[in-house]
């Protein structure tokens, strides 16, 4: 039975599970369901090399998963998992391709930049609620004390997914009054994750942490050392199976190199994305689909990264 029969199968199991009175056997159909659906279900979408398939079929799991926090919403785990497919398909399917959109677009993009930042939040908070559920305690985005706990190394996949949630929300609109105050809290809970493991997820805290100090300046912590430092853990780490370190070296060290060197280098990391063997890691095919794209627009809009020639 393929992925999306056995989903269509678990869709029924579900609504039968709510049908029944008794709560300890419609929460017994809950876990069971999201067992189902957890890191096999991932797996399914990850190793896909059709992103427009994915695309149309992330919103069902979502909704899914949705539908299991109503019918247990006492399980942390499935609020995790739900929050972290909001920031997966926010990412993958709407800020990327909004920030590829042509200038004359810019009201589709700025449309797509607004969903993108409520489905970011969505998804962060279902991670802070699954924390708070587990833990019993209260995070207060707007006071980074309040996300400091004796978490586990368990929880660092939580963590991580949290605070790149936020980020991104962040990112997308710094002038976001709402957003602001949560800066801190985020960035807090990223360090908090790479105290716990700083190697988690193949070099993706590092990713994170080579992206956070290029482009900080150095009066607020800024470092080009330690962005190259986090860029060549990202990769050992990644073992080479991934497309995106490139492309976070491109966009963000390169750039403080307004130089015919820097220019040089930008077109360099974005060479060996497109040149890329999408197939030889089948773990992190669709990622890497979508970043190979995402790099050959980079390097056709030089210009919007370099002033010069």
């Amino acid at each position: 039975m393929n992925y999306f029969k056995k989903v269509l199968t678990i869709f029924v199991i579900i609504f039968i599970g709510i049908s029944i009175s008794s709560c300890s056997i419609n929460k017994m159909a809950v876990k069971a369901v999201s067992s189902s659906l957890g890191e096999a279900g991932m797996v399914a979408f990850s190793k896909d090399d059709d992103p427009q398939l994915v695309k149309e079929s992330l919103p069902f799991a979502i909704k899914l998963n949705e539908i299991l926090i109503e019918s247990d919403p006492a399980n942390y785990e499935v609020k995790a998992a739900t929050g972290k497919l909001f920031i997966i398909y926010s990412n993958l399917f709407i800020q990327t391709p909004a920030g590829m959109l042509d200038y004359n677009e810019w009201k589709k993009q700025s449309e797509m930049y607004d969903r993108a930042k409520k489905l970011y939040m969505r998804g962060s908070n279902y991670l802070k609620e699954s924390l708070e559920l587990k833990y019993k305690i209260k995070i207060e985005l707007s006071d980074k004390k309040t996300v400091e706990y004796n978490y586990k190394k368990e929880d660092v996949d939580t963590l991580y997914w949290f605070g790149a949630g936020m980020m991104s929300a962040i990112t997308i609109d710094l002038t976001d009054p709402f957003l602001a105050p949560f800066r801190d809290s985020a960035i807090r809970i990223m360090f908090i994750a790479a105290d716990l493991d700083p190697d988690y997820g193949n070099g993706v805290l590092h990713e994170y942490f080579l992206m956070y100090y290029a482009s900080m300046p150095e009066s607020m912590g800024g470092s080009l050392l330690k962005a190259e430092y986090h860029y060549k853990k990202a990769l050992e780490l990644s073992g080479g199976s991934k497309i995106s370190p490139y492309i976070a070296y491109a966009t963000t060290v390169c750039p403080k190199r307004q130089s015919k060197e820097g220019i040089a280098e930008y077109k360099k990391m974005l060479e060996k994305a497109i040149s890329f063997d999408i197939n030889k890691y089948p773990e992190n095919r669709l990622e890497n689909t979508i970043n190979k794209e995402k790099a050959i627009w980079l390097l056709d809009n030089i210009d919007n990264y370099f002033l010069i020639d």
